[in-house]
C-alpha cells in the first residue's frame, strides 16, 4: 500500500509540474530564510551564555545624575567598587577587574604583531569567562608585569617555540614607550560568541606598577569593568539595593556636595551582548529587540509558507475528485485516504526541508556575507541544526497536510462523480489564508520601507565634521621601527605628495567611541559636578583636516610643550557652567587626577561634531594637543585624486618604515560601519520582503486559480447571455478588491503599531509619513495585480463552447 502512495504522489507531482514547483520551491526557501534568521538570532543570543558561571555572574553598570538629570548609563565602573563590594555584601563572592588597554604593539625577538584586543584583568578573569589553559597557570596574576597571550598569538610571535617564561615586550601609548612582561600562561583564543575576547591579559596588578596601589582605592577613575560573581541564585533588584546603599554609604557626601548622584545595577553577564543601553562597551552589541523583530520576521515568513502550501493544496484539490470519488467507491476509507495525503505531505515537506538544508550548507556563508551578519563559518554545520530541520520537517507536515486531507477525505463520493461538489468549507478558508498572506507581505513591506528611509535619514543628518577624500593610515610599529616622533616625519613626508591637502593625527577617529573618559574636570573656582568628559589626544592640523569649526578662540599654539592648552566643545562649555563661548576662552580647566588638582588654560571653543553616528548622543568633550606619536593619521586628499595618491602613500610609508605594514582604510567607509545593525536591519527585511513577495504571488496564484476555475460555467453563460469583457473582468476582480481592502484595513495600522514602536527607540527618528501609508499597499496592489491578472484575462477571453461542452 505505502508503494502505491508513493506512486500516486510522484505521479501527481510530475503531472502538476508548476504546482509541484511552486509548492516545494516556495518551502525550500521559505525555510531557508527562516533557518538563516534563526541562526543569526541564535548565535547572537548565545554570547556568553555557556560560562560555567553564566547563572552567577554579574556586571555593575554605573548610571550618573547631574542635579537629578541623567548624564549618562555607562558599562565603566571604578577599581574601588569591586573589593568594597565583595567586603560587605556577603552574596558576593568574588571579582573581577578588567581594563581595556588599547591597541599595543607586542613582540618577542624579531616577531612583532598589532594587537586590540589586550586588557588588564586579575586571577578571577581566568575562571570567570572560562579561559581554557594550555600551558602555564594563572596563579602569579596577582603579581605586577605578568601576561597571559593567545595561542593565536604564540603562533605569530613564538611559532611553535613554548612561550612560558619568555619575556613578551609591549609598546603602548598607555606605558609612553616599551615595557616587557613575563609570559605565565598560555590559552586557547575565546570562541567568537564571547562579548571579550582578550588575546593577550596582563595583570591588574601592573597598574601598580605605573601609577601605585592607591588606585585600588579610587572611586573617580571610571575606566574598567566590574564583575561580581554571587553565591547561588539571589534577588537581583535586592541585591541592587544593597549595592547602592554600600556606595552612598562610602561616597555619598562627597556625592551630594557636587550635586551628583549615582546608581549602581547588575546586569547577567549573558545579556551584555544583546543590550545596547550602556555607553563605554568594548564591543558593539545587538540590540536584543531588533533580535526580537528577527523572530517575527522569520514567524511571518514560516506563516506565509505553510499558508501558501495549503492554498496549493487546496487548488489541487478541484482536479483530485474524481481519482478520491472513485477510490471511496473501491472501498478506500477516510482513514486510509488521510493517511496518503498526510504521507504526501510528510514526503513534500521532507524534500522541501533537505533542499533548504543543501541551501543553507552551500551558500550559507555567501547569504551571511551579503547581508553583513558577521556570523562564523562553523555555524553552518547542518548538523548542530538537525533538530530545527526535523523540527520544521513536523510543524510544516502537520500545518499543510491535515486541513487539505481533511478537506478531502470529507465530501460524498456521488457528488464528486457527477461533478456537483461544492468546496464551500475550503473557500471560507482560503479567501482568510489568502488575506493573512497579503497582510504579512504588507508588513514585511512597511518593514524595510521604514528602515531604509530611517538609515538615509541618519545618513543624512549634519555631523559637523568633513569625512569624504581621507584615508586614514594606521601609525607604524613603533616597536620595530625604534623611538622617535612619528607624527612630525609622517606629516612631512606625506605632505609633500601632490594631491594631498593636509594631514593631521589623533588617537581615535570619528566612528571610533573614545574610551577615555572622567568627570574629573571643573573650572577654575567651581567644583565637579558629575559630568562626564571625552578626552582625545590629536596633533596640529585635526581642526583644518576635519573642517572643525571655531565658535570662540583658537587653535592650539604647537610651540607649547604638549598638556598646556585645551580644546573643549559647546557641550563642554555648558557643562562647565559658562553662559558663552567666548566667556570660556581663556579660563583655567581644571583636573583631579591622582595627585593635587591642575589647571590648563581653554583657547578654544568647537562645534559639537559628531564623534559616532547620529544614533549617539554628543558628549561633553575635551580635547589636548600632543606633539607625539599618535595612533592614526588622517591624510586629506584633494578630490578626485584619490586613486593617483594611495598607490604614493605606500610606496612613501613602506620607504621609511620598511618593516611596518601598510594599514589603512577610507574614513567615510570606517565612519558607515556605526550603522551596521541598520544596515543589517535593512538587508534582512530586504531578503524577507523578497520571500514574502515570491510566496505571496505564488499563493495568490494557487488561490485565484482555485476560485476562477469554480466560476468557469458561471462566466461562460454570462457570456452566452451577452455578458462583455469589461462586465466579466469586473465581475471576477470586484472580490479580489474586497480582500485588498481588508488586507490594508488590517495589516496598516499593525504594521504603524510595530514600526513606531521601533523608531521610539532611536534618538533621530523620521516621522512616519505619507509614504508608509501609500508605498506598500500600492506595493501590495500591483503584486496581487501581476498574480491575478493573467488568470482573470485568461477565463474571460475563453469560449464558452470550450467549458460547457466538458459536460
Amino acid at each position: 500500500m505505502l508503494r502505491n502512495y508513493l506512486k500516486i504522489l510522484f505521479r501527481q507531482l510530475i503531472k502538476n509540474k508548476a504546482y509541484s514547483f511552486i509548492n516545494i520551491g516556495g518551502l525550500a526557501i521559505g525555510i531557508s530564510a527562516v533557518l538563516l534568521i534563526l541562526i543569526y538570532v541564535q548565535f547572537e543570543k548565545s554570547y556568553d551564555a555557556d560560562l560555567k558561571l553564566a547563572d552567577r555572574l554579574y556586571r555593575v553598570n554605573l548610571t550618573s545624575f547631574s542635579d537629578g538629570n541623567l548624564v549618562e548609563s555607562s558599562s565603566r565602573t571604578s577599581p574601588a567598587m569591586g573589593s568594597v563590594f565583595k567586603e560587605e555584601v556577603p552574596a558576593v563572592s568574588e571579582f573581577s577587574r578588567v581594563v581595556i588597554l588599547g591597541e599595543v604593539i607586542a613582540g618577542h625577538e624579531e616577531e612583532f604583531v598589532r594587537e586590540e584586543n589586550i586588557f588588564l584583568a586579575d586571577a578571577h578573569f581566568v575562571d570567570f569567562f572560562d579561559l581554557n589553559l594550555l600551558r602555564g597557570s594563572d596563579e602569579r596574576m596577582q603579581e605586577p608585569l605578568k601576561a597571559m597571550i593567545s595561542d593565536q598569538i604564540s603562533s605569530k610571535l613564538f611559532k611553535e617555540t613554548d612561550p612560558i617564561g619568555k619575556m613578551l615586550e609591549i609598546n603602548s601609548t598607555n606605558f609612553d614607550g616599551t615595557v616587557a612582561f613575563e609570559i605565565i600562561g598560555l590559552y586557547e583564543s575565546p570562541p567568537a560568541n564571547r562579548h571579550l575576547k582578550p588575546e593577550i591579559v596582563i595583570s591588574y596588578a601592573s597598574l601598580y606598577h605605573f601609577v601605585g596601589k592607591e588606585i585600588d582605592q579610587s572611586f573617580d577613575w571610571l575606566n574598567l569593568y566590574t564583575f561580581l560573581k554571587l553565591e547561588g541564585q539571589q534577588d537581583i533588584s535586592s541585591l541592587d539595593e544593597q549595592l547602592n546603599a554600600i556606595l552612598q554609604k562610602n561616597q555619598g557626601d562627597k556625592l551630594k556636595s557636587t550635586q551628583t548622584d549615582w546608581q549602581v545595577n547588575l546586569q547577567p553577564v549573558n545579556q551584555i551582548h544583546n543590550s545596547t543601553v550602556y555607553i563605554g562597551e568594548y564591543e558593539q552589541g545587538v540590540d536584543g529587540k531588533k533580535l526580537h523583530y528577527f523572530i517575527w520576521i522569520a514567524a511571518f515568513i514560516l506563516l506565509m509558507v505553510y499558508l501558501n502550501s495549503i492554498n496549493i493544496a487546496n487548488a489541487k484539490a478541484m482536479n483530485r475528485t474524481k481519482e478520491i470519488g472513485v477510490r471511496k467507491v473501491s472501498g478506500g476509507s477516510k482513514y486510509q485516504l488521510f493517511f496518503q495525503f498526510m504521507m504526501e505531505s510528510l514526503i513534500v515537506n521532507f524534500m522541501a526541508v533537505i533542499l533548504a538544508g543543501l541551501i543553507i550548507g552551500t551558500i550559507g556563508s555567501q547569504l551571511v556575507e551579503r547581508l553583513n551578519l558577521d556570523l562564523p563559518n562553523a555555524t553552518f554545520s547542518i548538523q548542530a541544526y538537525h533538530p530545527l530541520l526535523w523540527s520544521l520537517w513536523i510543524f510544516g507536515t502537520l500545518v499543510s497536510g491535515i486541513y487539505p486531507a481533511v478537506i478531502l477525505t470529507s465530501f460524498s463520493p456521488a457528488n464528486a462523480l457527477k461533478g456537483t461538489l461544492k468546496f464551500k468549507l475550503k473557500t471560507a478558508f482560503a479567501r482568510p489564508l489568502l488575506i493573512s498572506q497579503l497582510v504579512f507581505c504588507l508588513i514585511i513591506l512597511s518593514g524595510i520601507l521604514t528602515v531604509y528611509f530611517q538609515l538615509n535619514h541618519m545618513r543624512a543628518q549634519n555631523l559637523g565634521i568633513s569625512l569624504t577624500d581621507k584615508i586614514v593610515v594606521r601609525s607604524p610599529m613603533l616597536f620595530i621601527e625604534g623611538s622617535g616622533n612619528y607624527q612630525e616625519q609622517i606629516q612631512q613626508h606625506f605632505g609633500q605628495l601632490p594631491g594631498v591637502k593636509n594631514v593631521a593625527a589623533s588617537n581615535e577617529v570619528p566612528g571610533n567611541e573614545v574610551y577615555w573618559r572622567s568627570d574629573q574636570f571643573f573650572r577654575e573656582g567651581g567644583t565637579k559636578n558629575g559630568t562626564m568628559y571625552t578626552m582625545l589626544n590629536v596633533g596640529n592640523h585635526y581642526f583644518d583636516v576635519f573642517g572643525i569649526g571655531f565658535k570662540a578662540g583658537r587653535d592650539f599654539n604647537t610651540a607649547l610643550e604638549q598638556g598646556q592648552e585645551a580644546v573643549i566643545n559647546e557641550k563642554a562649555r555648558e557643562a562647565l557652567g559658562f553662559q558663552t563661548n567666548a566667556d570660556a576662552v581663556g579660563q583655567k580647566l581644571m583636573f583631579t587626577g591622582f595627585g593635587e588638582p591642575r589647571g590648563v588654560e581653554i583657547v578654544g571653543v568647537i562645534d559639537d561634531y559628531r564623534q559616532q553616528g547620529v544614533n549617539v548622543a554628543v558628549n561633553p568633550m575635551v580635547l589636548n594637543y600632543s606633539s607625539g606619536d599618535l595612533n592614526y593619521y588622517i591624510v586629506e586628499v584633494e578630490r578626485g585624486q584619490m586613486a593617483q595618491v594611495l598607490p604614493q602613500l605606500e610606496t612613501l610609508f613602506q620607504t621609511h618604515f620598511p618593516s611596518s605594514p601598510f594599514e589603512y582604510y577610507f574614513l567615510d567607509e570606517h565612519f558607515e560601519k556605526q550603522y551596521k545593525s541598520e544596515q543589517q536591519f535593512v538587508q534582512i527585511f530586504g531578503m524577507a520582503a523578497l520571500v514574502a513577495i515570491i510566496i505571496a504571488v505564488m499563493g495568490i496564484f494557487g488561490v485565484s486559480t482555485q476560485l476562477i476555475i469554480q466560476r468557469n460555467k458561471e462566466v461562460s453563460i454570462r457570456k452566452i447571455l451577452g455578458a462583455s469583457f469589461g462586465n466579466v473582468f469586473y465581475l471576477i476582480s470586484k472580490e479580489y478588491l474586497t480582500w485588498l481592502g481588508i488586507c490594508f484595513a488590517m495589516g496598516i495600522p499593525l504594521s504603524y503599531h510595530l514600526f513606531s514602536g521601533w523608531l521610539d527607540n532611536i534618538i533621530t527618528k523620521i516621522p512616519l509619513d505619507w509614504w508608509f501609508f501609500t508605498l506598500p499597499p500600492l506595493a501590495v496592489l500591483v503584486i496581487f495585480i501581476c498574480a491575478t491578472i493573467f488568470q482573470t484575462v485568461k477565463v474571460s477571453l475563453v469560449s464558452p463552447v470550450e467549458t460547457l461542452k466538458n459536460e
